[in-house]
């Protein structure tokens, strides 16, 4: 059997729709704007096939080495900003925020994605300028109540500060 048959009988099996595999420039689907085709890796291991796949241009997954067992699995997520909170009983708890999107969901639409401590909610366009607006409001009450203390005494401190204003935290 020729490889290229192969190929298509293993996506068969995987409920994967026939990909081109070397279609001439005129051939190819358009792509949004916005948008670029990229390979993904789909299948189950050891029957992965390539599929073309449309992937926004914030999107910094490596659909190949982030393998999705079925096409509708595939997600897309934006660069990563974070910070970790340290409490007293000196567990970090991690927050992030990213763009994510799953094409293949009921809700296909990019969300912002907010994982905090593992946990991820997903918010639209208004909820997450809301959430962005509660923030900034909670970033000055921090502000406002922290120049209130007294100056720490540990020299260090100012230079941990710098460093973080800084950005080289």
């Amino acid at each position: 059997m020729a490889q290229s048959a192969i190929n298509q009988h293993i996506a068969a099996l995987a409920g994967i729709p026939q990909q081109p595999t070397q279609a001439a420039p005129h051939q190819l689907p358009a792509v949004k704007p916005g948008y670029r085709m990229v390979p993904a890796l789909v299948g189950k291991e050891g029957q992965e096939v390539t599929a073309w796949v449309e992937c926004p241009d914030w999107c910094v997954t490596d659909h190949v080495a982030d393998r999705a067992t079925f096409l509708e699995d595939l997600n897309h997520s934006g660069e990563r900003r974070g910070m970790s909170f340290t409490p007293s009983r000196g567990q970090r708890v991690p927050v992030e925020v990213y763009l994510a999107q799953w094409p293949g969901s009921h809700e296909p639409a990019p969300t912002l994605a907010v994982d905090l401590d593992y946990e991820v909610e997903n918010y639209g366009r208004t909820a997450a300028l809301a959430l962005a607006d509660q923030l900034a409001a909670f970033t000055e009450d921090v502000r406002r109540l922290a120049v209130t203390l007294p100056e720490d005494s540990d020299p260090d401190m100012d230079e941990a500060l710098r460093r973080v204003r800084g950005g080289r935290a």
